[in-house]
């Protein structure tokens, strides 16, 4: 087996163009869900922020007075901006699920793009946390090999669509799934995934 090693460069602009994605927003409710834990965040902030005026101290220091109130503004403007990009942030949201893939794209300031081909993909789990149950909401997850976190999680669904989305990825993993199984069983030294 004499085989020569290659890594030719390949050219971008030959590559083939990727289609655009058109992203599914997150439900509506979700935004709700979002200010209410923003909200919550943004309330135990506050009572840090103000927790410096009620300290037993002697209120005669002016600079003691001046540093609680620099601390109170700073943790009033940090809890505000926090409310404001959470809840911008939902509109950034969005996910597609396509014939061979799942892609969830987020961020306001910093945006990510995650996408998990369906091959890939070990489990899924769709997770109902007190807060979305509450909205009708959940969370479905996609596992992949290696991790014990989930690798994408898409927020914000309604329970209904989730377990649409939970059993099309499943019915286009089984068949994958086999038929890596008939080739393992063929050349049990195929190591390929």
């Amino acid at each position: 087996m004499n085989s020569t090693f290659s890594n030719q460069q390949i050219n971008i602009i030959a590559l083939p163009s990727v289609e655009a994605v058109n992203f599914q927003p997150l439900h509506v409710k979700y935004k709700r869900v979002v200010l209410l834990r923003s909200i919550m965040v943004a309330l135990f902030i506050l009572v840090l922020g103000a927790s410096g005026y009620y300290l037993p101290l002697s209120e005669d220091n002016a600079h003691l007075r001046i540093y609680k109130e620099m601390v109170l503004c700073t943790s009033i403007v940090f809890a505000v901006l926090l409310v404001i990009l959470n809840r911008a942030g939902v509109r950034k949201k969005g996910y597609a699920v396509r014939e061979h893939d799942i892609i969830f794209k987020s961020g306001l300031l910093n945006q990510k793009e995650t996408t998990i081909p369906f091959n890939r993909v070990q489990h899924v789990e769709i997770y109902e946390g007190a807060l979305l149950r509450i909205f009708g909401l959940c969370r479905i997850e996609f596992f992949t090999a290696g991790g014990s976190f989930g690798d994408l999680k898409i927020p914000g669904l309604l329970i209904a669509e989730a377990n649409k989305i939970k059993a099309y990825v499943i019915e286009q993993v089984l068949p994958q799934k086999k038929e890596e199984a008939e080739i393992n069983k063929q050349d049990p030294l195929n190591t390929a995934k």
